[in-house]
C-alpha cells in the first residue's frame, strides 16, 4: 500500500471510532449505563445544553464527577422509556483531535404513545486517548424544541433539565 492510501484508511478508521462514540452515548444514556455513558468522556469532559430561547435554560456539566451526577440522576427504563438519535453527523479529524457537527432528537414514550421530547443539534469536540478511544472533551446541546407538559429527563441537586 502507498503512504497515501494508508493514510486514507487511517482517516476513515479516525472518523468511523468518533462516529461509534457518538453511538454509544445514545445507546448507553437510554439503557441506564452509567459507566458507559461516563466514558464517552474525557477526564475532564463538559457536557452542557443552551437555547435560544429563555423559556430553555441553560445548564453545564463538567469532569467525571459533575458527568456522573447528571446520569445518576437520568431516567431509564422501565420508568420512562427513551431514545437519543444521532442524525446527520459531520465529522471533521485533525490528528488525535476531532470536531463534530450533528442533529439529534429524542423520543419518549408518553401517555402510551411515542412522542418527540426535544431536537435540536449537537457541537462536539472529541479527543483520542492514550488507549486509542475517541471520547467528548465537549459535548454542547443546542436546544430548537421541546415538548411542553412532558416530564424532565434528567435532575439532581446542582441543576435540573428538562431539555436533555
Amino acid at each position: 500500500m502507498t503512504d497515501e492510501l494508508l493514510a486514507r484508511v487511517a482517516a476513515l478508521e479516525a472518523e468511523r471510532d468518533v462516529l461509534r462514540n457518538m453511538y454509544r452515548y445514545g445507546h448507553t444514556i437510554d439503557l441506564g449505563d452509567e459507566d458507559g455513558w461516563v466514558d464517552c468522556f474525557t477526564e475532564d469532559g463538559v457536557f452542557a445544553a443552551r437555547s435560544d430561547r429563555p423559556q430553555y435554560p441553560p445548564f453545564r456539566v463538567e469532569g467525571r464527577a459533575g458527568i456522573r451526577d447528571f446520569i445518576e440522576h437520568h431516567t431509564r427504563p422501565p420508568a420512562l422509556w427513551h431514545k437519543h438519535l444521532l442524525i446527520e453527523p459531520l465529522i471533521d479529524v485533525d490528528g488525535d483531535q476531532a470536531t463534530a457537527r450533528s442533529y439529534f432528537v429524542v423520543l419518549v414514550e408518553y401517555d402510551g404513545r411515542p412522542t418527540v421530547r426535544v431536537f435540536g443539534r449537537y457541537d462536539d469536540r472529541l479527543q483520542r486517548g492514550a488507549d486509542g478511544r475517541w471520547r467528548f472533551a465537549e459535548r454542547l446541546a443546542t436546544i430548537d424544541s421541546v415538548t411542553p407538559g412532558l416530564p424532565p429527563l434528567a435532575r439532581s441537586e446542582e441543576h435540573t433539565s428538562e431539555l436533555q
